[in-house]
């Protein structure tokens, strides 16, 4: 399951280099690296008709994304229209059709992740969580490829920690870890059937948390620098498509209220440069997010710790001195691998 990430590696390669694009459709659609595990496939996943009990993650994302594009399957919809730049990419720049394919894969990946999580926790199965750490990973297996912790939202998580000082990338693999040991547990008798299932819920919760700091640090990071004065159209648009898809991956774990403000001001298929303003977009988002406090998942722009990476979102906009910005507890990065050259910062 880890080498379905290569395929993104591959499909990144062919879309950054300006070749024809038919090569990475096909892949992404029949598959390369392991054709039974199509990107494709990924991204039609239906959660009901493989017997998902619970969609509440799965119908938030809808709730959020199905609204401003070509409607269902969400992910599967924005990746073809990237791929052959039409629909709701219609008249995009190529560089915004790039970024966002990109981009869109690693979305894919993630809700996959998610998929297998909550099957590992409706059927208490070992198999499924290990199969959610290979798609947020890919390959970490240097005989399988050398391409290793490349093309997944682990390589994301990677970069944003560098740099805004965080460490949610620890998180997540600390998360991911002691579902592990809860299933040792249950081996071992020391934990009933429904204990272990509360164990791995938790353990999905901190997963998904610790995500989404990492695609809202993405979507504030990227909401400030496609909007810089001076950038030529190309590089808005890549920090511009950048911004929007990254916002994306973590939709559905936003509290909604934000979400939905977030996907309408953000969503770049439906304005165009002179609807740019330097920093206008930035902070309103930033805004948005002091106001409902609880960005998800409890968290705060605190937590995110934002100045580290923001040093002048005081000022940038008007956030008074008393409000809290920077994370007592946060330090260092994951000690990873950053994103992929294909994909991207």
């Amino acid at each position: 399951h880890s080498k379905a990430a290569l395929d993104h590696i591959d499909i990144s390669n062919i879309v950054g280099a300006g070749n024809d694009w038919s090569e990475a459709v096909d892949i992404y659609i029949n598959g390369r690296n392991r054709a039974s595990k199509t990107f494709q496939g990924m991204a039609r996943k239906d959660w009901a008709a493989a017997g998902i009990q619970d969609l509440s993650i799965y119908e938030a994302y809808a709730a959020i994304l199905s609204e401003t594009g070509s409607g269902e399957p969400f992910l599967d919809s924005y990746n073809l229209d990237t791929l052959y730049r039409n629909n709701t990419f219609e008249g995009q720049s190529e560089k915004m059709c790039e970024i966002s394919i990109k981009k869109n894969l690693i979305c894919t990946g993630l809700q996959y992740a998610q998929y297998e999580g909550v099957k590992a926790i409706e059927n208490n199965n070992e198999k499924n969580w290990d199969e959610m750490f290979a798609f947020w990973n890919g390959v970490y297996d240097q005989r399988v490829d050398s391409r290793t912790n490349k093309g997944g939202p682990g390589s994301v998580q990677s970069s944003r920690d560098s740099d805004f000082g965080t460490s949610f990338k620890e998180e997540t693999v600390a998360a991911l870890l002691a579902g592990q040991a809860a299933f040792e547990e249950h081996s071992l008798g020391k934990l009933s059937d429904a204990e272990l299932s509360a164990e791995l819920q938790n353990q999905f919760d901190r997963f998904n948390r610790a995500n989404l700091a990492t695609f809202a640090q993405a979507t504030l990071k990227y909401s400030l620098n496609y909007a810089k004065g001076g950038l030529d159209s190309l590089s808005r648009d890549k920090n511009w498509g950048e911004g929007y898809t990254y916002f994306r991956c973590g939709a559905g774990l936003m509290d909604p209220a934000i979400a939905a403000f977030i996907n309408s001001l953000l969503d770049p298929r439906d304005k165009d440069v002179t609807d740019v303003t330097p920093k206008e977009v930035h902070c309103q988002i930033v805004n948005k997010m002091l106001e409902e406090a609880d960005i998800g998942y409890g968290l705060t722009l605190s937590n995110l710790n934002v100045e580290e990476y923001l040093p002048n979102i005081r000022t940038d906009c008007g956030i008074d001195s008393n409000v809290i910005l920077v994370d007592p507890n946060a330090g260092g990065d994951s000690g990873g691998d950053s994103d992929c050259d294909v994909a991207g910062d």
